[in-house]
């Protein structure tokens, strides 16, 4: 069974060996994706406002977000700047007489002036681009399916290089550390360097691996986990009555005074509400928050809420799967822990793949 086992592990992890490295490096990428994209393009995602500068009302830079294409349906989120020396994003739904129709167009707005900085498509720009290889790797749904079963070959194939490559021995041990000092020749520091750095970025890999999973296969996991869903209102309209967009911010802070907003989406056909997403303490996703409100975009009520304190462990555990897999969880620390770990991915494959090479096609020795 080993001799079995020690052939399946090479030949899937041959399977998987250009997949996986592709990910392991663009998973490394996207971990800091946000502050790459602001370093490739400065002069469109980051401001220099002067001392004492205030931000423009909230109402002006929606308004900039929809005049900056035309046929411009609606705002479907529209983003905090990540600090205060960068813009908003907004994220646009264009009308079907639109070019850009069914696109994911995006508009950056300068928070200060309110004036448009630049539109672009997301995808078509390189952090966008390794954020889609990683997930669907170019290939829409069927590449997203397609590396969910991956990762399940990825997984057992794991499971397996473990079983196999435990130390069993305290021989075994002093050769994966290397704590007798002895001429090893190339094909056994291949080995020593493939085992020891898939035990060490075991657990992280392991996690890696199934927040991946259920992120791919997310209709089964927002069921398993009993995900939150959007509440379904029916809003009331004055006909009469305007809409002040500068007060759904003061609303929502009047609510959950500690809390902090990070997204915007404005009232629509189907979603008659303004929806404000908010990040509250505890809650792991830092960038794109857990809790959010509901208002009535003319009286400004709050109509319904979800509060992240308020759900249970089984909903919370839903909404850590993605910030686990990016590390954002855990702040700092947490980003350069992933991304050392898609380092570490990348030399084990690169070590398993080149260890494959040396023993199929080393010469064999001849007998004298």
């Amino acid at each position: 069974m080993r001799k079995f086992w020690i052939e399946f592990h090479k030949i899937s992890g041959l399977m998987i060996l250009i997949p996986l490295l592709l990910q392991s490096i663009s998973g490394s990428i996207i971990v800091f994706d946000h502050a790459i994209d602001e370093w490739l393009n400065p002069d469109i995602l980051l401001t220099q406002p002067s001392d004492n500068a205030e931000q423009a009302p909230i109402g002006e830079v929606m308004a900039s977000a929809r005049s900056a294409l035309p046929n411009t349906a609606y705002i479907k989120s529209l983003r905090k700047p990540r600090h205060d020396n960068t813009v908003y994003m907004a994220y646009v739904v264009m009308t079907e007489q639109s070019p850009y129709f069914d696109k994911r167009m995006e508009v950056l707005i300068d928070p200060y002036t309110a004036e448009v900085t630049a539109v672009r498509e997301w995808g078509k720009y390189f952090a966008s681009f390794v954020y889609l290889l990683h997930f669907t790797l170019l290939l829409d749904t069927y590449g997203a399916l397609f590396l969910g079963f991956l990762a399940m070959l990825m997984f057992v194939n794991v499971i397996i290089g473990v079983y196999l490559g435990w130390p069993k021995s305290k021989a075994a041990w002093d050769w994966l550390l290397a704590r007798k000092h002895r001429q090893t020749p190339l094909i056994g520091r291949l080995k020593r360097w493939h085992i020891m750095t898939g035990l060490i970025s075991l657990p992280i890999f392991v996690v890696l691996i199934l927040t991946g999973i259920s992120m791919i296969f997310h209709d089964q996991t927002e069921v398993l986990f009993d995900r939150p869903h959007p509440p379904e209102l029916n809003v009331h309209f004055d006909t009469e009555q305007s809409i002040d967009i500068d007060q759904w911010l003061p609303a929502a802070k009047a609510h959950w005074p500690e809390a902090k907003w990070l997204r915007i989406a404005q009232p629509t056909s189907n979603s008659p509400a303004v929806i404000v997403t908010m990040r509250q303490a505890g809650d792991p996703r830092k960038t794109t928050g857990s809790s959010q409100l509901w208002l009535h975009p003319q009286t400004n009520e709050v109509i319904a809420e979800q509060d992240y304190n308020a759900l249970t462990i089984r909903q919370k555990t839903a909404l850590w799967l993605f910030p686990l897999h990016s590390g954002e969880a855990f702040n700092l620390p947490g980003r350069l822990l992933i991304f050392l770990c898609g380092l570490l991915t990348s030399i084990l494959t690169l070590a398993g793949g080149w260890l494959w090479y040396k023993r199929k096609f080393r010469p064999k020795r001849r007998l004298t």
